[in-house]
């Protein structure tokens, strides 16, 4: 089965905008990167919370994508944001079994 990465990032709302643009940049860098198999983005309705849930082939393709160096690009970019008061990130992975 697949492996499966869900991020989810809660923020103050003067950050909405940025955390939204900063998601949308990572859709195409993890779609470029081998044993993708899908993304998806989502904002919760009842707060400032993000949710990203991110489908790979297996964990080494996923490892490898948060690897690469388009990634740590777009991470040092983003750094602000994620380490700004207010906003904390999580990241839980699971394996799919159906």
């Amino acid at each position: 089965m697949s492996f499966v990465a869900i991020s989810k990032v809660k923020y103050p709302d003067s950050l909405k905008e940025e955390i939204h643009n900063i998601g949308l940049q990572m859709v195409p860098i993890a779609k470029q990167q081998p044993g993708f198999i899908s993304i998806r983005f989502h904002q919760a309705h009842e707060s400032n919370v993000t949710m990203m849930y991110w489908e790979w082939e297996s964990k080494s393709n996923h490892d490898s994508c948060m690897a690469s160096d388009a990634w740590a690009d777009i991470m040092e970019q983003s750094k602000p944001v994620f380490e700004a008061e207010g906003t904390k990130f999580s990241i839980e992975t699971y394996e799919r079994l159906a």
